[in-house]
């Protein structure tokens, strides 16, 4: 199996998910955080030096070049960014493109069950958790009131629906878009975990 792509609701755990499957089958896996620190790591130039060749001893994240972590930057310094800037999504489609032909690495975001739609040797994961539940759970970690907790998640999912919409004109949700659906309100993470790597050697059979 060359590439797991991992799309997630908020509140489902998808780093932890995806570091677990890392560790399980020996891949790397890249995620927007990780882009994003690095990002933010290039404003202090003391250490941009040292940043780079942490990165440079990774099979991924030589791919991560400064004109990506300044691309990246942008958006994260902006509410919405990601839906106004086409150089985000062109960075994203290079980014995922070239860590597709890699091989072997998790990709947490980015599009990536849309970028690699139909790609062989793939494996598309949804994390997803009922609504009542992530705001229940949103109420209790951060003292929010239900409409707030409400209003926060909306607010997190929104950005993600309409990019996956104006850039590859598909519904966040579909079903045709994963191979393996995951209820994360259900499932634990290392359950989750279990469940990706049993369907990584059963496509690999």
């Amino acid at each position: 199996m060359a590439v797991i792509t991992i799309s997630k609701e908020f509140g489902t755990e998808g780093e932890k998910v995806a570091s677990r499957v890392a560790k399980k089958l020996g891949y790397e896996y890249i995620g927007k955080n990780l882009v994003a620190d690095i990002a933010k790591e290039l404003h202090i130039s003391e250490s941009e030096a040292a940043t780079f060749h942490k990165a440079s001893q990774s099979r991924i994240l030589r791919f991560v070049d400064r004109y990506t972590c300044s691309v990246v930057q942008k958006v994260v310094d902006r509410e919405h960014g990601c839906l106004d800037d086409k150089s985000y999504y062109e960075v994203t489609k290079k980014l995922v493109e070239n860590v597709y032909e890699a091989g072997n690495v998790i990709i947490l975001g980015w599009g990536g069950q849309c970028l690699l739609k139909g790609k062989p040797d793939t494996l598309h994961v949804r994390l997803i958790k009922d609504n009542d539940l992530k705001t229940k759970e949103l109420m209790a970690a951060e003292n929010l009131s239900p409409k707030a907790a409400t209003v926060f998640i909306a607010r997190e999912e929104g950005d993600l629906k309409a990019y996956v919409k104006q850039y590859f004109n598909e519904d966040w949700n579909a079903a045709h878009l994963y191979d393996l659906i995951i209820d994360m309100g259900k499932t634990s993470v290392e359950k989750a975990a279990e469940m990706i790597c049993d369907n990584v050697k059963h496509k690999a059979e």
